[in-house]
């Protein structure tokens, strides 16, 4: 009876073992999931700090661009007055 008793408990914690296992194994296949998602997580912010500064530095570019294009606009329109009011005093 004690020798059945044993074996049925052998038995019984044999069989709980493999369940903690298979509880390990799936938690370190859920960490690594884990892990996997935050890199993926880590290279998306990433790109998109690079993105952030792309785009900084494309609207800095096109504000000197207009206020070169402004720039130069201003003295041809000077240029367009002068060269108006020269006009009639050569005839």
């Amino acid at each position: 009876m004690k020798r059945l008793f044993a074996v049925a408990l052998l038995v019984l914690l044999a069989g709980c073992g493999e369940d903690e296992s298979q509880a390990a194994k799936d938690l370190e296949k859920m960490n690594q999931e884990n892990k996997a998602l935050e890199n993926k997580i880590q290279n998306v912010k990433s790109e998109n700090s690079q993105l952030e500064d792309n785009i900084e530095t494309k609207e800095q570019e096109l504000e000197e661009l207009q206020q070169n294009a402004s720039g130069e606009e201003e003295p041809n329109e000077e240029e367009a007055s002068e060269e108006s009011e020269e006009e009639p005093s050569e005839e």
